[in-house]
């Protein structure tokens, strides 16, 4: 099983790592049910997990004597604004038009509300990914305005929609092998 912890938590609430564990398996609500769920719950002691309730991180319901933890409201805003704030970090970076070949301007960050909603999409409540992202999408601009194809970019929703970024980590990884390679040979 793999756990994505978003460990910014950790500073905002003052948690332990358990309590930050619990959070992200409340807040991962597709997680089945299996031994490696109950291993990591296990270890999560009840006063850690009443604390999070009574600071109203964490929300109980009592159904048929079973206990159902969910994400509070206060939780939730939180994440719904940093993921907001991750959003409009993207929307700052992709640039506002370019200069097609043929000399018209075209503008690319059309259909902001449509892109919000993609990209938001594409990176879940990943922080990871956003980064990841972000320095594709950075080395992208880096790369046109070397090479003179700026006029080629493609609109923030062709972007998102057809995954440039995927392009791009390619050639990143390419290059850094290539970078961390070089001197090491043996004349």
């Amino acid at each position: 099983m793999i756990l994505e912890l978003d460990t910014s938590l950790l500073n905002k609430y003052n948690i332990s790592i358990n309590q930050l564990v619990f959070i992200s398996l409340v807040l991962n609500d597709n997680q089945p049910n299996n031994q490696d769920i109950q291993e990591l719950l296990s270890r999560v002691n009840e006063e850690e997990i009443q604390e999070l309730i009574q600071r109203n991180i964490v929300v109980v319901n009592i159904s048929d004597n079973n206990q159902i933890y969910s994400p509070s409201e206060e939780l939730l805003k939180s994440i719904k604004k940093d993921r907001e704030s991750m959003f409009n970090e993207f929307y700052e970076v992709f640039p506002v038009y370019v200069t097609r070949p043929d000399g018209t301007k075209s503008f690319l960050r059309a259909n902001i509300n449509k892109c919000r909603k993609e990209y938001n999409r594409i990176i879940g409540k990943s922080k990871a990914m956003h980064n990841h992202i972000m320095a594709c999408l950075r080395y992208e601009i880096d790369d046109k305005m070397r090479t003179g194809k700026i006029g080629y970019m493609k609109t923030m929703w062709k972007w998102l929609t057809q995954h440039e970024w995927e392009y791009y980590e390619e050639q990143m990884n390419l290059e850094q092998q290539t970078a961390n390679s070089y001197g090491t040979g043996i004349l």
